[in-house]
């Protein structure tokens, strides 16, 4: 899949979420998450924040914060161990726009805003990670049989 295609199939993910949760009456100007994948060993999520709220993180990365619009979403990586506790292991500036989300019309205006160096970063960290959680999962079988 080229770089352009997959910022696409992003834009159009994106958009999807923006719509279905204005759909189930969330007010997505306020910011919201959604839940895209979640397993025993990770989870992934996006987060939908204003300006405002997003300036409220701490550490920040200044690179981040010449980036951050009116509205924004975040990828975030979060790790599970055994006991259920999560740990965030990336997150990822990969969309904002100087529109509220409830303004956004179409793929095409959010494709505008797709952060392309937060969007690779994104998808390295978690491709690296995918191929160390299914690495890890075959070890534990692979002992598991010897037993």
């Amino acid at each position: 899949m080229s770089n352009k295609t997959y910022a696409q199939s992003i834009a159009h993910d994106l958009f999807q979420m923006i719509k279905s949760a204005q759909e189930q009456g969330v007010k997505v100007d306020k910011g919201f998450r959604n839940q895209a994948l979640s397993s025993p060993q990770m989870s992934l999520s996006y987060l939908f924040l204003g300006k405002s709220d997003l300036f409220k993180v701490p550490a920040l990365p200044p690179q981040v914060k010449t980036q951050v619009r009116q509205s924004n979403a975040l990828a975030v990586i979060e790790s599970i161990n055994a006991q259920g506790k999560k740990q965030t292991v990336g997150i990822h500036l990969i969309w904002s726009s100087p529109q509220a989300c409830s303004k956004i019309v179409s793929e095409e205006e959010l494709l505008q805003g797709i952060q392309v160096q937060g969007l690779n970063s994104f998808t390295v960290q978690l491709r690296h990670f995918m191929k160390n959680m299914a690495a890890s999962t075959a070890e534990d079988l692979a002992t598991n049989q010897s037993k």
